[in-house]
């Protein structure tokens, strides 16, 4: 190892006579390995790498990746071992598992449900997160989406708004989105969060805690019809100062989201000293500088953006790539800290793993080099994963026709222009186009970073798409849509499985297949049931 390079820096030489790798650390010696690994995998012959001498270093000391876990889909264990090993590989360093309830907690496992992580599963990943270089930092959330935990009876009490339904089993989506912010001020909330974290943070070595803390809908409920603005700036900061200190006892830090702050910034400067605040902003729309009242206020801070895989049969890929860029020059000019890029599934998770690939891909590359060309990255993400214009294609369809499976379940997920489609031709087209998808998506070469069940995905996710059309399309008949929609659940279902642990697939069952199957039998055109 040789002094003045970065931690995570490195100068790499390939020559005929050899490779040379040059580091100060011996993490800027992995982070070579690293390279010379992705150089030979997309190297015409394995055998044969080109001559070239690199002297690089990360741009951001922080390159993270959130995933959700609790929406619906449970990753198995071993699988989501294989997706840190690949991010990993991507030289992501950092790694959040969003818990709202999958844990078992031993004082109660009534919490978390039938899908859930033990604290042992949670120790295995967190070993192999450090044999990785990867830091994997709990996070649960303390203050909103607490909407599972909220409708069981002995917690009820403890919501600033009654849960709205009698269970969390007969709660509709929406539903589960409101009674979902614990009331600070009630006398066992604190107590029971005590309890939460005290089961949940030892099983993570990492020294940092994302208590969450977004989307607190009701906030300040209890104080009255009409709290102020600096009453609820109170009540917030003074709760997460209250986790803070939970967490402190644990020896770690706290990270948070940014968004309350934004609308009460007056509680920026009662949050504690070391707390980390997570900007996210998600669409080409938003203002991505508002970031700086963080840097202005002195605080370290994330930029956050996604991979717009929510709500949707197939992520909006360039709106992804082009948001991440974005968040990534805020970034730069703001003196953040680095990048987390979020990977959500609302409403159940209909949305397929593999369809986040490519823009989780390029949020590593552009947290390391900001300077990736989309050119360069595309070349690069089509040899280890599969054809970078597929996903990109599958990412453009309308998006009448990418939420269309979801506007039974939440009006606000479908655009706001529901003028249907231009003539059927055109309907036909985009029928017809996602099904050359997804056998192209069927026929693609595996990469050294993807394998079968994830093609099978991309595949299913092109063929929603086409059916999707067939929905949107006043020629289709009702046994063509029935069939259709036959094929793609018998596919869903064992996806899923392969994927995921069981439990969350009765909620894709019930709140997704059986409003479209219902919409295929008393369909009114040809073929119908009236």
């Amino acid at each position: 190892m040789t002094p003045g390079f970065p931690d995570e820096g490195y100068q790499l030489d390939i020559a005929p006579e050899g490779v040379r790798l040059v580091a100060s650390t011996e993490l800027g010696t992995f982070r070579a390995r690293q390279t010379l690994e992705q150089i030979r995998l997309q190297a015409d012959d394995s055998c044969m790498v080109p001559s070239l001498h690199i002297e690089d270093a990360p741009a951001f000391p922080v390159r993270g990746v959130l995933l959700d876990i609790s929406r619906g889909r449970v990753p198995r264990p071993e699988r989501l071992a294989r997706t840190i090993r690949r991010l990993a590989a991507l030289k992501i360093n950092h790694v959040q598992l969003y818990f709202e309830h999958p844990f078992r907690f031993a004082f109660d496992p009534a919490i978390a449900g039938e899908d859930a992580y033990t604290p042992s599963d949670l120790r295995r990943l967190d070993a192999l997160c450090r044999s990785l270089h990867v830091e994997l930092v709990p996070c649960f959330t303390c203050f909103g989406h607490l909407g599972r935990l909220l409708s069981l009876p002995p917690y009820r009490p403890l919501a600033e708004v009654e849960f709205p339904a009698p269970d969390w089993a007969s709660a509709t989506f929406l539903q589960r989105l409101h009674g979902a912010t614990i009331n600070p001020d009630a006398p066992g909330t604190l107590p029971l969060l005590e309890r939460l974290l005290g089961e949940f943070l030892p099983c993570f070595s990492s020294p940092h805690f994302n208590l969450c803390g977004d989307e607190t809908y009701e906030l300040g409920a209890h104080l009255g019809p009409s709290p102020a603005s600096s009453a609820l700036a109170a009540l917030y900061a003074r709760h997460v100062r209250h986790i803070a200190e939970i967490a402190a006892r644990h020896g770690k830090t706290v990270l948070l989201w940014g968004d309350i702050l934004h609308k009460h910034p007056e509680a920026i400067p009662h949050l504690p000293e070391d707390a980390t605040i997570l900007d996210w902003a998600y669409f080409p729309t938003n203002d991505f500088d508002r970031c700086h009242i963080f840097a202005d206020a002195g605080r370290p801070f994330l930029t956050c953006p996604s991979t717009r895989g929510f709500g949707t049969l197939f992520n909006r890929v360039d709106e992804a790539a082009l948001v991440l860029r974005c968040q990534t020059d805020a970034a730069l000019r703001h003196g953040a800290r680095g990048l987390l890029v979020t990977d959500w599934g609302d409403f159940g998770h209909f949305n397929l793993p593999a369809t986040s690939l490519h823009p989780l891909a390029l949020g590593a590359a552009l947290a390391w080099n900001p300077d990736t060309t989309d050119a360069a990255f595309d070349d690069a993400f089509s040899v280890l994963f599969h054809p970078a214009e597929l996903a990109r294609e599958a990412g453009r369809f309308p998006s009448r026709l990418s939420a269309s499976p979801f506007f039974p379940v939440h009006p606000r997920l479908a655009p706001a222009d529901q003028t249907p489609l231009p003539p059927e031709t055109l309907a036909n087209d985009l029928i017809d186009r996602a099904e050359t998808l997804a056998e192209d998506f069927a026929a693609a070469p595996l990469g050294p970073y993807l394998d079968g069940t994830e093609r099978r995905e991309l595949w299913l996710a092109a063929d929603c798409l086409a059916f999707a059309g067939m929905l949107d399309n006043p020629t289709s008949t009702a046994s063509e849509l029935r069939s259709a929609l036959d094929a793609i659940e018998s596919l869903y279902a064992p996806l899923w499985h392969a994927e995921s642990l069981p439990a969350g697939l009765a909620d894709i069952q019930s709140r997704i297949f059986s409003p479209l199957r219902a919409k295929c039998v008393c369909d009114s055109r040809p073929g119908g049931v009236d």
